[in-house]
């Protein structure tokens, strides 16, 4: 299972706006992918962020990213293709348009 992690407290309100935006996609798309809020994950600036992770998966954050239908969809998106069976490694042309240049970090898989 894939988890997507937005920060709460970036850009005067925009995390967590993005948060909700999120949220409520979610809602909208039937997904019950894992959605969490966080209190500043240290990447101000270059905000809003998003951490993906999962269990024996490579993890991104992702940055510069605004609480648009745009982001939102990418997000979704790209936590679908990282929920995927295998070790979570996102193909740069698998991915969103939107997020091949918003990736910030990608983490291996902990052993």
């Amino acid at each position: 299972m894939s988890t997507i992690t937005i920060c709460t407290t970036c850009a005067d309100g925009q995390g967590q706006a993005l948060l909700e935006a999120v949220e409520n996609e979610a809602l909208a798309r039937d997904c019950t992918l894992p959605i969490r809020g966080q209190a500043c994950m240290a990447a101000c600036k270059q905000s809003c962020t998003a951490a993906l992770q999962g269990a024996g998966k490579h993890s991104y954050v992702f940055g510069q990213l605004t609480p648009d239908d745009a982001c939102v969809d990418a997000l979704l998106d790209v936590a679908a293709q990282h929920a995927e069976p295998g070790d979570g490694l996102l193909a740069w042309a698998r991915r969103p348009e939107r997020l091949k240049s918003a990736v910030l970090a990608r983490l291996p898989p902990l052993a």
